[in-house]
């Protein structure tokens, strides 16, 4: 009797100890494993603009050669507000799925903020705080090739108010 009541008791240690949640299913990875996306850093550099009310990483899938590409149709990613004052940010397209990125090129990534209390589209109500440059070439926007189902790091941006970047036609 005592051998079955130890081997009882051993057995059910093992089993609320041993299996680590049973036949539970392992922790979800909310990160889709077949999505296309970029991400990486923002950094600010010197004091934000007095009267920003709205920070986003944009990116367009044309250049911005004219006031008239500024556009919804050319418009291809939005990302979620950045707070005001952050010194950076860590970032992902994947965070917020009503705002992914399809695979593709996309000719100019940046970092634009408005003073307009309202959401406007106006490429006057926009001027661009950072852009992202590839391989340390700051004279030339960077392109962005996102591969199906790949997600694309290192896509990182620095904001410098005290040296902001060429702004796109259209903007003041």
């Amino acid at each position: 009797m005592k051998k079955l009541i130890c081997f009882v008791f051993l057995s059910t240690i093992l089993f609320f100890y041993g299996c680590d949640g049973g036949i539970s299913p392992e922790a979800e990875d909310n990160r889709p494993h077949d999505a296309a996306g970029f991400g990486g850093t923002v950094s600010f550099k010197g004091s934000w603009p007095q009267g920003v009310t709205r920070t986003h990483i944009v990116a367009f899938r044309n250049p911005l050669v004219s006031a008239g590409d500024f556009n919804a149709l050319n418009l291809a990613f939005v990302s979620d507000s950045i707070p005001f004052g952050v010194s950076g940010i860590v970032y992902s397209s994947l965070v917020n799925p009503q705002l992914q990125i399809k695979a593709g090129k996309y000719a100019y990534i940046a970092v634009a903020q408005s003073k307009t209390p309202a959401l406007s589209l106006d490429r006057k109500d926009w001027f661009v705080a950072g852009v992202y440059y590839a391989s340390g070439d700051t004279a030339t926007p960077g392109t962005l090739v996102i591969p199906e189902n790949t997600f694309v790091g290192d896509i990182n941006i620095t904001c410098d108010f005290n040296h902001p970047p060429q702004q796109p036609p259209g903007g003041e």
